[in-house]
């Protein structure tokens, strides 16, 4: 008999919290609405809450409807998202500086990005090709956030303000971090994909 725990809910509850955490903070890059940096740090409680509720079913839970080690490491990379998210924020506020286009730019296409992953947790139950092509377009995505990485470096280092470079430098590589995690989280999905 299975497992009366739904993993797949947990899991999908950690993606809306992730994708509404990148969503605030990209709206703050482009508002700087303290609003949706006070949302952020609730979003990121709530994912804590969601990953610790998982990892406490899967010490209670003898089968699961995946590998248990693949589950783990997939709620893992996603609430890293939703950490990151956060850590993202505090350095703007650390740095005191004012995001700009290029951070907007980034936050944009990591939005798409954790909708997408989004879609794809829901879809690996019942719809595996479709939880495929939404992983493998996440990966596309991160490519795409590499080249935004890219031309914002190049862009920032046409200034003389060092102290501007390396803030902005920092911040761009945190927002990158996060499509890197995003890009290994769906490795793990495209792993669970192949054994089911």
């Amino acid at each position: 008999m299975g497992s009366k725990i739904n993993f797949f809910a947990i899991l999908i509850e950690q993606c809306k919290i992730m994708e509404q955490a990148v969503k605030r903070l990209h709206e703050f890059c482009l508002s700087n609405d303290a609003k949706a940096a006070d949302e952020i740090i609730v979003f990121e409680e709530k994912g804590d809450m969601s990953r610790r509720i998982l990892i406490d079913e899967l010490n209670k839970t003898y089968f699961t409807p995946i590998d248990r080690e693949d589950l783990f490491a997939l709620s893992r990379l996603i609430d890293e998202i939703t950490d990151n998210t956060k850590t993202t924020l505090e350095g703007i506020r650390l740095f005191k500086v004012a995001p700009n286009a290029q951070m907007v730019s980034m936050t944009a296409t990591l939005v798409k990005i954790t909708t997408h992953i989004h879609n794809a947790v829901f879809r690996i139950e019942k719809h595996k090709s479709i939880a495929r092509e939404e992983a493998l377009t996440v990966k596309q995505y991160e490519n795409l956030v590499s080249a935004q990485f890219q031309e914002a470096l190049a862009e920032l280092f046409e200034t003389d303000d060092f102290k501007a470079i390396f803030k902005y430098r920092e911040l761009y590589k945190h927002l990158k971090h996060s499509s890197e995690i995003a890009d290994q989280a769906m490795d793990f999905l495209l792993n669970i994909l192949v054994k089911m």
